[in-house]
């Protein structure tokens, strides 16, 4: 056994002893966690127990079977797991004050055990950390063997989604110690194991996996009908129903996590409309999320990646950026013109703007990812760089669903919504009130943008590949073909300008601007239509009569 191997046996026994420990000597505890005795409170106990309870159900049985069944590729799992998810729920917990200690004693020794004995543990590979990052991408490339491991997998990605909707529901709604901590071991860590089940190249332990998943249902029924961690049993309860119905199928299990998902969503969103300025933040949070989960997709396999790939990577990534800002400055319009509220015509943006930009950017990660294209995106495919279509349906199916929704109903919907609460006449240059003058013309110059885009580039493909996806929406090819090449710079460009005028409304310009500044922010936005529409009509110019070296596949 060499010692990348030994570590996960050392701590395996260390997850297995840490819940005994506490119930019989919870002083030493206290030693380890530099505090005195009598900090150790009701509270303080219940919230380490959970922890505790949970790493002996839920983390040492996989370090276990690793172990039995040499699993090489799991050991780095466990690495990548501690070194970024964990370090992120403890940042986060010590950051909002889920610690159960004062002076954040609990995060700081996960830093030093958890996170810094992780980095250690990677370093121990024969090929250091980089050989961490190798197996993690070899599991990631790696193909399901049949229709049980494609369904595992199905159920572990969406499981693991409802697994930061549970962190984020506990970081806001749920006034719990550890929360975050708690909810991460219930649900992403498990997750992570049944995923490298799905995508190992070994036989799946179907036996081991029921077992598996009655053991921790088991013991979130212990957290939430014994225990009782309050806002957080309902986090518990709905991995319970994911876990038993994947013993059937895992599609059932998927189906669950998804509709989990979205119900805890509801709650969250819920929540911030009964504190001030609740539904901005949210909005605000949300899109942070979208940003730091595709520096994150940058920070983890760019370099992987070969050139051509690098290329539609960052040109995602700029797309990213560009939603999560649209989150918030959505936000900050809306509640600047005071139509956040939940009986306002701002409640369906909270709710729905979120989960679609991330669904929508997280699927355009994974169309990178498997080198396929999609009829939404003609300059990925129109030079034959990779297919037009992928070779599945539901993922064709899903990201069309995700791109209409996105570009067309709630970009739409977000259009009508702002010039609702600042008025269509805020668009005359004649108004007065400059702030609304602003964001109105900087969401026509985003909607407008997106339709051009339709009438120029894509037109409207049909969703997926196959017969009964091509029948509705009905195709409509472009009546303005030029080349998609050309037309995302001046995409970009639009977008830019949008932005950058919400930004100006929503932060700087108030009711009480003098004329000066209300008359370079009209020559401004003159000055944008004119150059803009200039562009356009050269570009359609040069471009018309195009023919791209790929055509669009009929039916």
């Amino acid at each position: 056994m060499d010692m990348y191997t030994f570590m996960v046996l050392f701590g395996a026994v260390n997850y297995l002893s840490m819940y005994p420990l506490m119930q019989v000597a919870p002083w030493l505890w206290s030693k380890i966690f530099f505090v005195d005795l009598d900090t150790f409170t009701d509270a303080t106990v219940k919230s380490i127990n959970g922890v505790f309870l949970l790493l002996l159900v839920v983390v040492s049985p996989t370090y276990l079977a690793t172990l039995k069944y040499k699993y090489t590729l799991y050991i780095d799992v466990s690495v990548f797991q501690r070194m970024f998810i964990v370090f992120t729920c403890a940042f986060v917990t010590g950051l909002i004050g889920q610690d159960p200690f004062p002076n954040r004693n609990f995060v700081l020794v996960m830093f030093i055990v958890d996170v810094l004995g992780g980095v250690a543990h990677g370093a121990g590979h024969p090929q250091g950390l980089s050989g961490v990052f190798g197996g993690m991408w070899k599991l990631f490339k790696s193909t399901p063997t049949n229709a049980f491991n494609k369904a595992l997998r199905l159920e572990a990605y969406i499981g693991m989604t409802y697994g930061f909707m549970a962190c984020v529901y506990a970081a806001v709604v749920a006034d719990v110690k550890m929360g975050i901590v708690i909810s991460m071991l219930s649900t992403i860590i498990v997750y992570l194991w049944v995923w490298f089940h799905a995508v190992d190249q070994s036989d799946t332990p179907r036996t081991l996996l029921i077992f598996y998943r009655l053991l921790v249902a088991g013991t979130l029924l212990y957290h939430s009908e014994v225990v009782d961690f309050g806002a957080l049993n309902v986090v518990f309860r709905l991995q319970v129903i994911s876990l038993i119905g994947a013993i059937v199928t895992p599609y059932i299990g998927a189906l669950s996590a998804a509709v989990s998902t979205l119900y805890l969503y509801k709650i969250g969103s819920d929540y911030t409309f009964t504190i001030a300025k609740g539904a901005f933040y949210w909005l605000g949070l949300w899109g942070v999320i979208t940003v730091i989960t595709s520096y994150g997709w940058l920070f983890l396999f760019y370099k992987d990646y070969d050139e051509k790939q690098k290329k539609r990577v960052m040109r995602t990534h700029w797309q990213d950026r560009i939603l999560g800002l649209f989150c918030f400055l959505i936000g900050a319009v809306l509640e600047k013109a005071g139509y956040l509220g939940i009986d306002t015509i701002g409640a369906p943006v909270v709710y729905l703007l979120p989960p679609v930009t991330l669904w929508f950017t997280l699927e355009t990660k994974m169309l990178n990812h498997m080198q396929v294209g999609t009829p939404f995106h003609p300059s990925w495919w129109i030079d034959g760089d990779v297919p037009e279509f992928s070779p599945t349906d539901y993922v064709n199916v899903t990201f069309g669903i995700a791109t209409a929704l996105i570009t067309v109903v709630l970009t739409s919907y977000a259009f009508y919504a702002v010039n609702t609460a600042v008025s269509v006449s805020s668009l005359a240059f004649s108004t007065d009130v400059i702030w609304k003058f602003a964001v109105a013309h900087g969401i026509l110059f985003i909607w407008s943008s997106g339709i051009w885009m339709i009438l120029a580039s894509s037109g409207v493909p049909p969703i997926g590949d196959g017969k009964a996806f091509r029948m509705f929406p009905p195709e409509v090819p472009c009546p303005l073909q030029a080349n998609p090449h050309n037309c995302v710079p001046l995409h970009k460009v639009d977008l830019v300008i949008g932005h950058f005028l919400m930004l100006l409304g929503a932060f700087y310009l108030d009711e009480t601007t003098d004329s000066t500044k209300c008359m370079v922010v009209k020559a401004m936005a003159g000055g944008a239509w004119a150059y803009t529409i200039l562009k356009k009509i050269m570009l359609h110019y040069q471009d018309w009569g195009f023919e791209p070296k790929v055509k669009h596949k009929k039916a």
